[in-house]
């Protein structure tokens, strides 16, 4: 899909110079609130993409609601003194995609009416964070060469010092105010330094923090909208599991919503990839079950990782991987074959350059279910099988 996200944007031209729009990127526009908002869009819409919608049909929708109160852990989206927060949450991120041509945008009278121009882009940024930061790094990649900026990225990146730092600002600062509507010196850096650390991120470089160049390669957590607070906290050997899992429900406080948000999105995703089970790949077994092969429970760290979970039948799942539908234990032998049979998926879907699963995702997910450091990144997929086999036999 990503390689299909980089040919359908190759066919416009986002140059800010002819355009004269200043809204292809904004405050909101971070991959998780692109993400929600893109789901929120599929929810509404459904299987009519031809019909149009206003900002206020997708901040009103019951969907909206659920998903912004619950798992973004803000109040409810008709509060008064949250309407101002709420607009920008919703409003911004449809004109960027309406600039990026997945959507199209009409104005009649003084409202934006938009439909849905492109649904199989707009599925994919919906399904996951990582998917939408893949897509607002290329689009805002091909919008910053095509406006004549990226040079001045190229330099930041490479120098990584406040001279560079300094020239990209004011080209960017100079980008907006000779081009678009915006003229002062406030609004713009709002906006740029988003731009800027979201393909610092990918570049997996130097960002910008209070207007200096960032102490460290910039984290995932920096470019979000929600912080998530569950990523801070490392399993310490010398505490249990039980006590390293009670401290993580304790650290997670107020994003358990949005905990909980990530764990369904990370099933939906595996769900929706995989049509058959992934023990047996055949019509015959309808994958209609999402198991968390290192259980939830008791390895919540990794319970949002899709390399975590397998597509199943509802037998496999119940009486295989759950003996006697005892949902709280887990075969080890069926777990074993879950293991191997998902590093067969991932090793597809690498070959076939889909890039849904990663391959470190899934080392993580193996140090941690088997409470170990010896699986590596320098590990060929036969050793990794391997080592799987021989810290599943010795549990």
């Amino acid at each position: 899909m990503e390689r299909q996200i980089a040919e359908y944007l190759d066919q416009y031209n986002f140059d800010v110079r002819k355009t004269k729009n200043s809204r292809f990127m904004d405050q909101k526009c971070t991959p998780d609130v692109i993400c929600a908002v893109c789901e929120c869009v599929v929810e509404y819409v459904k299987d009519n993409v031809s019909i149009q919608f206003t900002k206020n049909d997708i901040w009103k929708s019951e969907y909206a609601n659920n998903l912004i109160t619950e798992s973004f852990s803000k109040p409810n989206l008709s509060k008064e003194d949250a309407k101002s927060e709420y607009d920008k949450f919703f409003s911004q991120p449809l004109k960027a995609l309406s600039y990026a041509k997945i959507l199209n945008e009409e104005k009649i009278g003084t409202t934006n009416y938009y439909n849905v121009r492109n649904a199989e882009i707009l599925q994919y940024i919906s399904l996951r964070e990582k998917s939408a930061l893949f897509f607002l790094d290329c689009f805002l990649t091909k919008t910053m060469e095509e406006s004549g900026m990226i040079q001045s990225f190229n330099t930041f990146f490479q120098r990584q010092n406040s001279a560079s730092l300094k020239d990209l600002c004011d080209g960017l600062l100079q980008l907006y105010r000779t081009n678009t509507a915006i003229k002062g010196d406030y609004e713009p850096p709002r906006i740029y330094n988003k731009i800027i650390n979201i393909l610092a991120f990918k570049r997996k470089a130097k960002g910008i923090v209070k207007g200096k160049v960032s102490k460290n390669t910039l984290t995932i957590d920096e470019i979000r909208y929600n912080r998530i607070n569950w990523r801070d906290l490392n399993k310490d050997k010398t505490i249990s599991r039980q006590a390293y899992n009670e401290l993580f429900q304790q650290n997670i406080g107020d994003s358990k919503g949005y905990y909980k948000y990530y764990v369904q999105k990370a099933k939906k995703l595996v769900r929706q990839l995989h049509p058959y089970s992934e023990i047996h790949r055949f019509p015959e077994y309808p994958g209609l079950q999402a198991h968390h092969i290192f259980m939830e429970s008791e390895f919540p760290e990794i319970a949002d990782y899709p390399e975590n979970i397998i597509c199943t039948t509802p037998n496999q799942h119940f009486y295989r991987a759950h003996p006697n539908n005892r949902t709280s234990v887990v075969d080890s032998g069926y777990q074993l074959i879950c293991l191997l049979c998902k590093l067969d998926t991932i090793e597809m879907d690498i070959r076939s350059g889909s890039n849904n699963y990663s391959l470190s995702d899934f080392v993580n997910v193996l140090n941690i279910g088997f409470d170990t450091s010896t699986f590596t990144m320098q590990m060929d997929y036969e050793e990794i099988k391997h080592r799987i086999v021989k810290n599943a036999i010795h549990l």
